[in-house]
């Protein structure tokens, strides 16, 4: 069975104008340039007090009197203003750039906004520019991993630009599948080495494995076997040349070989799902991509499973307001 991938459509990536933001954006260029995608950069204004001092007189009056309408086009223009010159100072005159001023806590506002334009990817850096502003390192990173129905780049500084080397660890659950067609479509853009990783741990071992190991086996060679006949299996469903793909088995706790195969390997780029093999939501997420996340160098771009519902409703008022 071929899973293959043909690239992504609509990308959303959010800016706080720091260094680590436009990190995210060229690698949004680079990768929307790949695929003939569309690029939204997208600002979150979350801090409600800063946004009020900096407002003028006149739209703070209308913030606490009227509707609030002067306000929000006020701060919007500004918001505006700074993404223009951005995208301007691109260069990138080639692809489609717009832009949009978002209100609210950010993770909710870039699922929001997700949900009603239907983005299929989301790039965002890892940090801010001062610490009221570190959107994206720590809870807001995890949480837009988690709730945003989209995939998630989380750009590393050290990693922008065309990966040299990617990685897709897997479980054999259907999402690090998907995951992995993710990583090798990008590989081959990039025409980068494409690593495939299992990590044998003690979920891994069958039930009746032990119950059915040969006199005078090595249970690890047993368990081994079992493994690498998985993989197998697997590569079959990826349905793309052996050739193109080094193919790696070891023994720990995941995360922790996650992170030595990439620093073994010089990884850029860590594709892997976010509900792994149990089906309990959350559970690949929490024991190894969020460890990953905050242990590993590389960048990270995390998939849902196909029937993966956000827990952030829709938004019920317009994500566009009048102006």
């Amino acid at each position: 069975m071929n899973h293959a991938f043909a690239g992504y459509r609509r990308i959303l990536t959010a800016t706080d104008f720091s260094p680590s933001a436009d990190a995210a954006l060229r690698q949004a260029v680079w990768l929307a340039r790949k695929c003939g995608a569309s690029i939204t950069l997208a600002h979150c204004l979350p801090d409600l007090r800063r946004v009020v001092h900096s407002a003028s007189t006149r739209a703070k009056l209308d913030l606490l009197e009227g509707e609030g309408n002067q306000f929000q086009r006020e701060v919007r223009r500004k918001s505006d203003e700074r993404m223009r010159r951005t995208i301007a100072n691109l260069g990138a005159t080639d692809l489609d750039v717009t832009f949009e001023t978002l209100l609210g806590e950010p993770f909710v506002e870039l699922t929001h906004a997700t949900q009603a334009e239907g983005y299929d990817l989301v790039l965002a850096g890892t940090r801010g520019l001062a610490a009221w502003e570190q959107f994206f390192i720590g809870s807001t990173a995890k949480r837009l991993i988690r709730k945003c129905p989209a995939s998630v780049w989380i750009v590393k500084p050290d990693h922008v630009g065309v990966p040299r080397a990617v990685l897709a660890p897997t479980d054999f659950s259907d999402v690090s599948l998907q995951a992995a067609t993710h990583g090798l479509w990008i590989a081959r853009q990039a025409a980068a080495k494409f690593h495939l990783l299992h990590v044998i741990d003690s979920g891994d071992v069958p039930d009746d494995l032990i119950s059915h190991v040969p006199d005078g086996s090595s249970l690890r060679e047993e368990i081994n076997a079992e493994a690498a006949a998985r993989l197998e299996v697997f590569l079959s469903q990826l349905g793309v040349d052996r050739s193109q793909i080094e193919v790696h088995l070891s023994w720990g706790t995941p995360w922790k070989e996650i992170e030595r195969m990439v620093k073994h390997l010089a990884v850029d780029l860590v594709a892997m799902g976010t509900v792994g093999r149990s089906g309990i939501q959350g559970l690949l997420l929490g024991n190894t991509a969020e460890k990953v996340l905050a242990t590993c160098d590389a960048s990270i771009l995390a998939i849902k499973p196909a029937d993966f519902v956000s827990p952030i409703p829709p938004a019920s008022w317009p994500l566009h307001p009048g102006s």
